[in-house]
Parts: structure tokens; C-alpha cells; sequence
């Protein structure tokens, strides 16, 4: 199973449930998609507006990949989970954010070569790396859970890694 999810910006992420969309039927997997706001329906995947968080981590869980935009939440709980993640960040250009802090994010993940953490700055690049990444078949091991008393901690280093 895939998930894809956008997060909960009120702003849609039309390009990223577009492109799932269209490349659904192409797959092995069942796609699940979290579209927020978005007005696109999709059309070839199963959709949802919202979920609740333990909804969402039983998805992580379960899923062979998550694709995502590049929320802090969301990429802890796959490294946490050692879910294979694919990042397509959402930009203030295409009115997807208010700023352009998830390419920040995006680059600092690709700086640190994350395991299982792909990043993509064009849709069209989601085919290729998805398949790649399927291909693969293999989930990394967990890293632990730092906790909600250590979280502030994580959100420093983390940073402190995007500023440097």
C-alpha cells in the first residue's frame, strides 16, 4: 500500500494528488490519499479529506512508501517507523505555502542523505523514484522515538542542520 498524504496546510497541493493520480493505475499498489483541502478528487485512488494522527501513523505503519509533502510531522514518523518516504515539497511560488521553509527542508534531508528519505522538486520525477524505491522492497531499521520531552531538542538540531 501507498499513502500519500499533504498534510494539513489549508492550502491545496493539487500537483502532488494530481501526478499519484495519475500514475495509481501503473501499480502493484493500493494508493491512499490524504488530500486535505485540495478540491481535486481523485479519480484512479482511494481519498480522504483528513485523518486523525493515529489513523495516520496505522497508515505509515502499514504503507511500502509514503508520499508526502515535506511536513516535520510526517518524516518522523516514517524515520521513526523506518517507512520508506518520498518528498515532494510544497512551494510559495505555486501558492502551495506560505514560504518556501519545505524546500529548506527537502535540501537539508538531501545534505544528510537520510536513509529511506527521497526527495523530488518536480512531479514529474515521482514516477521514476517511486518505482525505484518499490523496487527496493526493503524498510530501513526504526530510529526511536526521541519522545514529546525530547521534541524541542529534535526541532533545534534540526535547525540548527537546515541553517548551516
Amino acid at each position: 500500500m501507498i499513502y500519500v498524504t499533504v498534510g494539513n496546510d489549508f492550502r491545496p497541493f493539487d500537483r502532488l494528488l494530481k501526478k499519484m493520480d495519475e500514475v495509481a493505475p501503473s501499480l502493484s499498489e493500493r494508493v491512499f490519499i490524504q488530500k486535505g483541502y485540495s478540491a481535486y478528487s481523485p479519480r484512479n485512488a482511494s481519498s480522504f479529506d483528513f485523518v486523525s494522527m493515529e489513523d495516520a501513523t496505522e497508515y505509515i505503519l502499514k504503507a511500502r512508501v509514503v508520499v508526502s509533502h515535506a511536513g516535520i510531522g510526517t518524516i518522523i514518523l516514517c524515520r521513526q517507523y523506518g517507512t520508506p518516504l518520498l518528498i515532494l515539497p510544497r512551494r510559495k511560488t505555486l501558492g502551495e505555502h506560505m514560504n518556501d521553509h519545505q524546500m529548506e527542508i527537502a535540501r537539508a534531508l538531501e545534505r544528510k542523505e537520510a536513509e529511506q528519505i527521497h526527495v523530488v522538486y518536480e512531479e514529474e520525477q515521482i514516477d521514476e523514484t517511486l518505482l525505484k524505491i518499490l523496487n527496493r522492497g526493503q524498510r530501513s531499521l526504526p530510529v526511536p522515538n526521541p519522545g514529546k520531552t525530547n521534541l524541542l531538542k529534535v526541532l533545534r538540531q534540526f535547525i540548527d542542520t537546515v541553517a548551516s
